[in-house]
C-alpha cells in the first residue's frame, strides 16, 4: 500500500473529486480527515472509508475562517499525531455572468476557493516542516488557465490564484522535503455539460472525466512516486487544452 500509516486531510471530501480522493487514499492505507460544511455528505463518505478498514474523522470546518481551520488542524493532530497529506479540494462554483457578478459573490468565491487553500496550507506547514516531509495538492481548474466562458469570472480568477499560490508554496517549502502541486481538471460530468453538450465535442478523448480519474492523479502526487514533482500543475482534461 502506497500510503500505509499516513494521515490525509481532504477538504470538502464529502462528495465529487474530494470523496473519490478520500476513497483512493483509504484503499492505499491512509487514515482520512474530512473537513466539511455538508456534514451529511461527509458522514456518508466516512462510512465508506471505514468500511475499507481505515479510520476517518469528520470535522465541521469553514476553510475561509482562520480560527476554524486552525482548530481543525489541531484536532487532527490530537487524534492522529501527524499530518502527511493535505488536499485543498473544497470550493464553490457559479455560472454568473461578469455583468451580473456582485461584490459579495466575488468576495465569497475568493474566500473559499483561494483564501481557503492558503489558510489550510499555512496551518499545516509547521507540522510538515517538523516532520521534514509532506504533500500538499491544490485543486486548480481549466477555467483558471483559459478564463471562464461558462464558469464565472470570480471562479476562474480564484483558480488561477490557486495555481500561482501552489508555486509560491513549493518554493517556500521545498527545502523541508514538502512538495506542493496542483491539478487542473477540465470538463466534468455536471449540470454544466448537460446544459452545454457541445463542450464534449471539443475534448479529444470524446468524453468528460470521472471523479476517480482525477483522484488517481492526486494519488500519484501524494505518493512516493511523485516525490520529485513540485510546483507543477498537472492537466487532467482529456486533451481539451494542450500547452
Amino acid at each position: 500500500m502506497r500510503l500505509e500509516g499516513q494521515v490525509a486531510i481532504v477538504t470538502g471530501g464529502g462528495g465529487g473529486i474530494g470523496k473519490a480522493t478520500c476513497l483512493a487514499f483509504a484503499r492505499e492505507g491512509a487514515d482520512i480527515v474530512i473537513p466539511e460544511v455538508n456534514m451529511a455528505n461527509a458522514a456518508a463518505a466516512a462510512a465508506e472509508i471505514m468500511a475499507l478498514g481505515r479510520k476517518c474523522q469528520v470535522i465541521e470546518t469553514d476553510v475561509a475562517d482562520g480560527d476554524s481551520v486552525r482548530e481543525m488542524i489541531q484536532e487532527t493532530l490530537d487524534l492522529f499525531g501527524r499530518i502527511d497529506i493535505l488536499v485543498n479540494n473544497a470550493g464553490i462554483f457559479s455560472y454568473t455572468r461578469i455583468e451580473a457578478c456582485t461584490e459579495a459573490e466575488w468576495d465569497r468565491m475568493m474566500a473559499v476557493n483561494l483564501k481557503g487553500p492558503f489558510l489550510c496550507s499555512q496551518a499545516v506547514m509547521e507540522t510538515m516542516k517538523a516532520q521534514r516531509s509532506g504533500r500538499i495538492i491544490n485543486l486548480g481548474s481549466l477555467a483558471g488557465q483559459v478564463g471562464g466562458l461558462v464558469a464565472s469570472a470570480p471562479y476562474s480568477a480564484s483558480k488561477a490564484g490557486v495555481m500561482c499560490l501552489t508555486k509560491s508554496l513549493a518554493l517556500a517549502l521545498g527545502g523541508y522535503g514538502i512538495t506542493v502541486n496542483s491539478i487542473a481538471p477540465g470538463v466534468a460530468a455536471t449540470e454544466m455539460t448537460k446544459n452545454h453538450p457541445d463542450m464534449i465535442d471539443k475534448i479529444p478523448l470524446g468524453r468528460v472525466a470521472d471523479a476517480s480519474e482525477v483522484a488517481t492523479t492526486i494519488l500519484f502526487l501524494a505518493s512516493e512516486e511523485g516525490r520529485y514533482v513540485t510546483g507543477a500543475t498537472l492537466d487532467v482534461n482529456g486533451g481539451i487544452r494542450m500547452a
